[in-house]
């Protein structure tokens, strides 16, 4: 037979209940506490940056890697000001590129280094060593650079737009900033080409506009599209074309390069909303533009069923935003 079930007493209470949970607060504030000392205790930048002259690469990039992931960090405001800062790691940069130009091939882990060497050169609120930044993005002896030159045209564009975000907002400036962009907008790789027409778009001056205006007819898919999103930032109707392609229902060429299905549809879904947002910046600063390509496109989106958004790769919610968005634009003919 079984024993009589008893109401649980106050002791049982505590050892089933109470015991355990303050375990676990213990537990979590030692864990606390560690994270405080080693807060404490972590490296500042500028240790970093020194740490970055000597040792094995893969301790210097990993170092510099460290280093561009703090200066995200608005802790470090101060310091990515400082101009000398910035120079500095400008010349460890610059070293690396002149050095990789010796001897046969090139090793992983320099071009790694020099990819972190670029993210966190941009991160820096001044105008110190974007001279290294467009010489790294500009230099390509080896197919490995191609690397290398896309985070320094990321730096780039992280750069204008941290100096645009400052009070009051500030351009960034270089003699050879818009020659080195323009000429990198006619490069034979088309990542180059398209990463080169995100930076130009943050640059945002009359000569880029103009350069993004060709560029929004790129036979590359994703330049055509940063171009277009930049136009329609800026508020130049030439984006209404691109915006509308973007948009269309039976739209291939955004997945094309893509050969996994997930990467695929998270790709289209990214470009559709960034043509999205585009679109209601660009009906902001441009009412009175013809949006009749893009109304269409909407419209075809609109008029789909769950199968065909499905076979296009547009998620529902988006499928509702575009609607709401062609709504507006025909509220305001």
């Amino acid at each position: 037979m079984l024993p009589p079930v008893e109401e649980p007493n106050a002791g049982f209470i505590l050892q089933l209940f109470v015991v355990p949970a303050l375990i676990v607060l213990v537990i979590v504030a030692v864990w606390l506490m560690f994270n405080w000392l080693v807060y404490r205790t972590a490296m500042r930048p500028e240790d970093l940056i020194q740490g970055l002259t000597q040792g094995p690469s893969v301790a210097r990039w990993q170092r510099a890697s460290e280093l561009a992931d703090m200066l995200r960090n608005e802790r470090f405001a101060e310091f990515k000001r400082d101009p000398k800062a910035a120079a500095q790691l400008g010349r460890i940069l610059d070293r690396e590129i002149e050095g990789a130009g010796k001897g046969d091939g090139m090793a992983e882990g320099d071009v790694t280094l020099r990819y972190f060497l670029a993210r966190a050169l941009g991160e820096f609120e001044t105008n110190e060593g974007i001279d290294v930044l467009l010489k790294a993005a500009r230099t390509a002896r080896d197919p490995a650079e191609q690397f290398v030159r896309h985070g320094a045209l990321e730096a780039i564009a992280v750069r204008a737009h941290n100096l645009r975000e400052l009070e009051p907002p500030r351009d960034l400036s270089h003699p050879e900033l818009e020659p080195t962009l323009f000429e990198l907008a006619s490069d034979d790789d088309p990542l180059i080409r398209s990463k080169t027409a995100y930076a130009i778009g943050r640059i945002g001056t009359p000569a880029a506009i103009e350069r993004l205006e060709v560029m929004a007819d790129d036979p590359h898919a994703d330049t055509r599209y940063n171009a277009a999103i930049a136009l329609a930032h800026h508020g130049n109707a030439r984006a209404v074309d691109t915006l509308a392609e973007m948009l269309d229902l039976e739209e291939p060429a955004s997945v094309r390069e893509e050969t996994n299905l997930q990467d695929q549809s998270m790709k289209r879904a990214v470009i559709f909303s960034n043509a999205l947002d585009g679109v209601e910046e660009l009906a902001a600063e441009q009412p009175d533009a013809d949006f009749s390509p893009i109304i269409e496109s909407l419209e075809a989106v609109a008029a789909a069923d769950d199968e065909a958004l499905a076979r296009a790769r547009i998620p529902s919610r988006l499928a509702e935003e575009g609607q709401r968005v062609l709504a507006e634009l025909k509220q305001s003919e």
